[in-house]
């Protein structure tokens, strides 16, 4: 090449660096001798939502149900994005009164892409869990869990491991390692280990691929997400959970503050399930701060034995 740069490319061909200030940057931070695995702290920044950078209110697109309720044409499903009518208090109602009625699906359409750095490696894989696909029952399928709750996937783009070489990787200290300052210097340690491992193993010509066996879970990842908006307010209601890992709920927690910025009719009463719905679906493994569904059912069962011993001409029901 004329250039004095060769780009690195990815197997599929794809070019990854794209100015020699990008590559040298690069080189620098991976062959730096100085250098030593860090410990990081989480950021996350949202990068896109509806009607970002505009005037736009991104809660009107949420108006566009209307079209089930009411004959309107494309030009007035277009004047209810753009326009001043109605106002923002009466798109806030309406919001509002589709999440308190379960009418879940219209927030589908409302997308956003947010990205996420100092994380481990070990949180990552529980987003993973959240990648799904529409669900389409059919006729004689059996679905467990009834009733089948499903909407359009989460779709996440992570640093591999395999082509970034982890020379001078960061790394998430659990808060609770700083109680045991002893143990966090081992844990130190560890790291540095881990690091000069990675250089050798480089150094031997070892296929990255296979030096990232030495990498521990603690090793930080960087990952980009995008989902709709009923999806994210079902993650939020797991993760933001007291019961959920603590790297994982501190995520979640810095997301909702910020998503309640953007939006917060949208995520109007987001976070934990039992901030969202009012009772814990957890069951027996319940942290207690709020009434599980089958103490609720209990109460509601009660009830409905005492209203019917009440009824004119009725005793007390048979066992």
């Amino acid at each position: 090449m004329s250039e004095r740069y060769q780009a690195k490319r990815d197997p599929s061909g794809e070019q990854l660096s794209s100015s020699p200030e990008h590559s040298s940057r690069r080189a620098s931070q991976d062959n730096s001798p100085g250098e030593r695995p860090r410990e990081v702290e989480l950021e996350v920044k949202i990068l896109y939502y509806p009607f970002m950078g505009t005037n736009i209110d991104t809660e009107r697109l949420l108006l566009l149900p209307k079209i089930c309720y009411v004959p309107l044409d494309i030009g007035e499903l277009e004047r209810m994005l753009i326009a001043d009518k109605p106002s923002k208090e009466e798109v806030g109602r309406f919001i509002r009164s589709l999440i308190n009625s379960g009418h879940l699906g219209a927030l589908e359409h409302w997308y956003t892409t947010f990205a996420v750095q100092g994380y481990s490696r070990i949180s990552s894989q529980q987003n993973d869990r959240h990648r799904l696909m529409k669900v389409f029952k059919d006729s004689g399928v059996v679905f467990y869990n009834e009733p089948v709750q499903s909407s359009p996937d989460v779709s996440q783009l992570q640093q591999s491991q395999r082509y970034v070489r982890e020379q001078n990787f960061g790394y998430v200290v659990p808060p609770s390692f700083r109680a045991h300052p002893d143990f966090l210097e081992r844990f130190r340690k560890l790291q540095e280990e881990v690091r000069q491992i990675q250089r050798e193993g480089h150094s031997r010509g070892i296929p990255a691929e296979d030096v990232r066996f030495a990498l521990t879970n603690a090793t930080e990842t960087r990952f980009v997400i995008t989902v709709n908006a009923r999806q994210l307010r079902h993650m939020f209601n797991l993760r933001c959970c007291q019961r959920a890992q603590w790297e994982i709920r501190e995520l979640f927690t810095k997301l909702l503050y910020e998503y309640k910025k953007i939006a917060p009719n949208i995520f109007y009463r987001a976070g934990a399930s039992c901030e969202d719905f009012g009772y814990c679906p957890e069951g027996k493994m319940s942290c207690g701060r709020a009434p599980t569904i089958e103490v609720l059912r209990e109460a509601y069962e009660e009830r409905r034995r005492s209203s019917r011993k009440d009824e004119p001409g009725r005793g007390e029901e048979p066992r």
